[in-house]
């Protein structure tokens, strides 16, 4: 059974717990690998296990040791991460395990990084009458607005249109900055909120992007200025404030990984404007220093929770000069 993102939870109840995700498009990847995951806890499936490229060897056997449930009677979903190359054979030999639609104690979800798949091979064929195959494909435009309108469902009726024209004009076409807008509302958003011409964020709230902005250029004196004022007056802005920043790091860092900085930056969520000043930013700082101050992100991001014991603002200060340090 096959269907499309958009569709997916029409097919839930109808599916066996077999699912293989494939597609273009990231975001709804993750998007339905986030509804499987909630459909399958609400089924009893409190038990996860995680198969990458170095256990594909052990597939079969974590299947057949999970078939009959465990010792407290819990339910296990089996995670595989296929992302390189063809799909293996230990994977196709997933759908030739007699009787595995029918295994109440196990659930698979199988994420491909596949962008098609060739419906007349055997093998898909026979995942067709086990799994629901998921297709993430690029959305043409009134789709995107479909997806948008989802996922602002926690602002009122009356904003909700505007919003999505507002976003959608914005970043037609790009998944993952629509995204990124939709994270930023759900910090700063307000019923009601003013719907200024070229951005969903009313003006009193610009303080804290400038932040992106002084980090990028490495202006360190602006920069703790801008959370300085942020702390004295606003500042219930620190959620988002964590976000600017990791945004920063993570999108860097995948730049630096990537063979096309500038297209890893895009598909990040970087607008067009910005991408010559983390290009410039880049280039600053070395991938290892990068990958450590995603820890630090992560920290930062805990001592705005209060789960460890670390003064945020101070955290933040620490943070902010390792960034824009000469």
């Amino acid at each position: 059974m096959k269907c499309e993102a958009l569709s997916i939870k029409k097919y839930l109840d109808k599916s066996p717990n077999i699912f293989f995700i494939f597609g273009s498009e990231v975001i709804l990847k993750n998007n339905s690998k986030d509804i499987l995951k909630n459909h399958l806890k609400a089924k009893g499936f409190t038990e996860r296990k995680f198969i990458n490229k170095d256990g594909f060897k052990d597939i079969e056997q974590a299947i057949i040791e999970n078939a009959g449930g465990s010792l407290f009677g819990s339910k296990t979903i089996i995670e595989i991460n296929h992302d390189q190359g063809k799909i293996p054979d230990q994977i196709i030999k997933i759908f030739e395990i007699p009787n595995i639609g029918n295994m109440e104690n196990i659930a698979i979800i199988i994420n491909s990084h596949n962008e098609k798949l060739n419906s007349s091979t055997k093998w898909v064929k026979q995942m067709d009458l086990s799994a629901l195959i998921v297709e993430c494909k690029k959305l043409k435009s009134f789709e995107e607005k479909i997806w948008l309108k989802n996922e602002l469902s926690f602002t009122s009726d009356q904003d909700r249109n505007g919003l999505v024209q507002s976003i959608y004009e914005m970043n037609s076409g790009n998944l993952v900055a629509q995204q990124n807008e939709i994270k930023i509302l759900k910090l700063v958003y307000k019923d009601g909120m003013n719907m200024a011409q070229g951005s969903v964020i009313d003006s009193s709230e610009f303080l804290p992007f400038e932040l992106e902005d002084m980090i990028i250029s490495r202006d360190t004196k602006n920069a703790l200025r801008i959370v300085s004022s942020i702390k004295s007056s606003e500042g219930h802005y620190a959620p988002l404030l964590v976000w600017i920043v990791g945004k920063i790091v993570n999108s860097s860092t995948s730049a630096l990984q990537n063979r096309s900085p500038q297209a890893s930056l895009q598909k990040s969520g970087v607008w067009g404007d910005k991408i010559s000043g983390y290009m410039s930013f880049i280039k600053k700082h070395s991938l290892k220093d990068l990958i450590g101050l995603q820890r630090n992100v992560f920290e930062l991001d805990l001592a705005n929770k209060g789960l460890i014991k670390k003064n945020f603002w101070d955290e933040l200060d620490t943070l902010i000069i390792k960034l824009t340090a000469s």
